[in-house]
């Protein structure tokens, strides 16, 4: 995206009620930039309060984070998280709005009257809620939503040219849409990959929720099958009920949610990452683990279709077959790991860099401003 004149915002506003997971990794890679990067402008972050330890390290002396309590599924939270930013909206008087995540989106932007006039509008979804699995009813009530909402939006960011073409598909204007690919920043154990043990079982990672939309059922069901030939790590937990969590075999291991420094260490000892999700609009995690020079054998859905190249930096396979998933990796030689690995990390530092979303934000906002 070419980098616009005009001023840098004195006032952002950052707005999400995601729990954890890939849009508050999104958030702490962002934030994190902008207070570098903008040392002069007034940030602020209204989020969950289940948020707040994942980004207690976010902070700087125009930097605030208000959390809130929200009930994941309650109507009456999403509301309430609603009111409270139009209120902060109004006393702030921000130039810049900017909200992550479906119900957050739909929740504001349906105040629209209500918000500042001069304020920005800039929305991300970080994946169409149409574009998830559900009924053709759902799909198509959730796609003229959004397609309304698009008309009282200055610009929504699309995490993925696959997020930006459905977009367009339902009908959204191309000039309301700019494609701004996630980012990461490089860490201190940023490395060429290591080759796989000969003859050890294989280390399988996985990271994210416990859900259906990551497809854990699915990596429980190939770590199954591939018994005593790999053993599984994986990193999050089961956010909406652990009632819903599969039986697990016994080379499965739990790690809980971890620090992202604890998790890239796992990545640097992994065989590869799996991730068998059903729909992603982008999959930071997958950038995480190519940055670490990690495999990552993912589904063909979404932006995981952007990230990913089959053969070259991972494999790709169709959803819901584990039999398909355990045949690939049976097949995948240790030289075939190693070299997909070094290809990951060579598309990381080419395509996925905090430095380079931040900085393409920032234009989008100066851009925004010129108007």
């Amino acid at each position: 995206m070419a980098e616009a004149d005009g001023k840098t915002p004195t006032r952002i506003v950052h707005v999400t009620e995601a729990p954890l997971g890939g849009v508050v990794s999104y958030l702490e890679e962002l934030v994190a930039a902008q207070i570098e990067g903008m040392p002069d402008t007034q940030i602020d972050l209204i989020t969950p309060e289940i948020n707040l330890p994942a980004l207690e390290q976010l902070h700087g002396p125009n930097f605030r984070i208000i959390g809130f309590p929200m009930k994941r599924g309650s109507a009456r939270d999403l509301y309430g998280l609603a009111r409270r930013t139009i209120r902060h909206l109004r006393e702030r008087r921000p130039e810049i709005l900017h909200i992550h995540s479906t119900f957050a989106g739909a929740a504001i932007r349906g105040m629209s009257p209500l918000i500042p006039r001069g304020t920005k509008v800039v929305y991300c979804p970080h994946g169409w809620a149409f574009s998830r699995q559900g009924s053709r009813k759902m799909q198509r009530g959730t796609a003229l939503v959004e397609r309304a909402l698009s008309l009282v939006t200055d610009r929504i960011v699309c995490i993925s040219e696959y997020e930006r073409q459905a977009a367009l598909d339902i009908g959204i204007a191309d000039k309301r849409l700019t494609v701004i690919d996630n980012g990461i920043s490089p860490r201190d154990i940023l490395h060429e990959p290591t080759p796989p043990q000969p003859g050890a079982p294989r280390m399988i990672a996985f990271a994210g929720r416990f859900d259906r939309q990551k497809g854990f059922d699915t990596f429980v069901e190939v770590m199954r099958q591939l018994g005593d030939e790999a053993r599984g790590v994986a990193v999050g937990s089961a956010i909406v009920s652990s009632d819903e969590m599969p039986d697990l075999p016994g080379n499965i291991e739990l790690l809980g949610w971890q620090p992202r420094d604890e998790v890239f260490a796992l990545y640097r000892r992994a065989d590869l990452l799996l991730m068998p999700s059903r729909w992603e609009g982008f999959g930071l995690v997958a950038v995480e683990a190519m940055q670490a020079g990690l495999p990552v054998f993912a589904s063909r859905v979404g932006g995981l279709q952007d990230i990913v190249l089959d053969r070259e930096t991972g494999r790709l396979f169709t959803p819901d077959r584990p039999d398909e998933i355990v045949r690939m990796i049976r097949e995948t030689s240790d030289q075939d790991l190693t070299e997909y690995g070094r290809h990951g990390l060579e598309r990381y530092r080419a395509h996925y860099t905090a430095e380079r979303m931040a900085k393409e934000m920032a234009g989008l906002y100066r851009e925004l401003l010129s108007q």
